[in-house]
């Protein structure tokens, strides 16, 4: 009886754990850095899976301390989504913040990587949310790219190419521009070019001069040291294909 019960228990124990590690594995916001309160992941998450059921896609938001001991932030995005966010039909996208080293970056299976190309499509990604990162807005940054993940997505899908953030530059309304603000510059000069009343044209250069105003007696240049500073040329933070394959997609950098 006694064994009995100790195998019940630890079967208990064995399922309680299962589902433990089922949740976590469904959950498509992992915040091991505490970065979001409760309400606020829970808000995320609801909008995240709005999100993967229009799409048919997974999208994932992990947030750690620490990155494990000689891994780069990219290879860890890989591996997580390999293990926590990868089945999606239309693909998966995971988004890690390593807090410890300022990291961050974002992974894409190769059915994502279709439809957010790895240079436009991250790099706009970034320019959506970085600001807010940096600034410690997490909340804010985290929707800021699952918007962008919902956009660049819906533009594939009536498009049938990825997202360029260049598709949206107008031609005619950047010469439009150019005009408008030609023809004010110009008549702006010309008004204040007629309230000049106290300058007069001069057939000389001469008479522009005002006499007995300086006097040089002597002049002379010495040489006296010359400083030279040298500075280590900084590489780029960015690394938006460090960790790129034949299976995995994506880039990051620094926040």
């Amino acid at each position: 009886m006694k064994k009995l019960l100790i195998v019940l228990q630890g079967a208990c124990l064995l399922i309680l754990l299962l589902c433990q590690s089922l949740a976590m594995a469904a959950s498509p916001v992992s915040d091991q850095a505490k970065l979001l309160s409760s309400p606020q992941r829970e808000a995320l998450a609801a909008k995240i899976q709005q999100v993967e059921a229009v799409h048919k896609v997974k999208i994932g938001i992990c947030t750690l301390q620490n990155l494990p001991q000689g891994m780069s932030v990219g290879k860890y995005a890989n591996n997580t989504l390999d293990k926590n966010y990868a089945g999606g039909e239309n693909g998966s996208i995971v988004l890690v913040i390593a807090m410890g080293s300022r990291d961050w970056y974002i992974s894409t299976d190769n059915n994502m990587r279709a439809r957010i190309a790895d240079e436009t499509g991250i790099t706009g990604l970034k320019n959506l949310f970085l600001e807010d990162l940096s600034d410690g807005e997490y909340e804010a940054g985290f929707n800021a790219f699952v918007n962008g993940v919902d956009k660049y997505l819906s533009y594939y899908e009536k498009e049938g190419k990825p997202y360029d953030p260049a598709d949206e530059f107008d031609i005619l309304a950047a010469i439009l521009a150019v005009a408008v603000a030609a023809a004010g510059g110009f008549f702006f000069a010309y008004y204040l070019i007629c309230g000049m009343s106290n300058v007069a044209p001069a057939l000389e250069a001469g008479k522009y001069l005002r006499k007995d105003t300086v006097d040089i007696n002597q002049r002379q240049d010495r040489y006296l040291f010359t400083t030279v500073t040298r500075r280590t040329k900084s590489k780029s933070s960015d690394s938006s294909s460090s960790a790129s394959d034949s299976s995995h997609g994506g880039g990051g950098g620094k926040f």
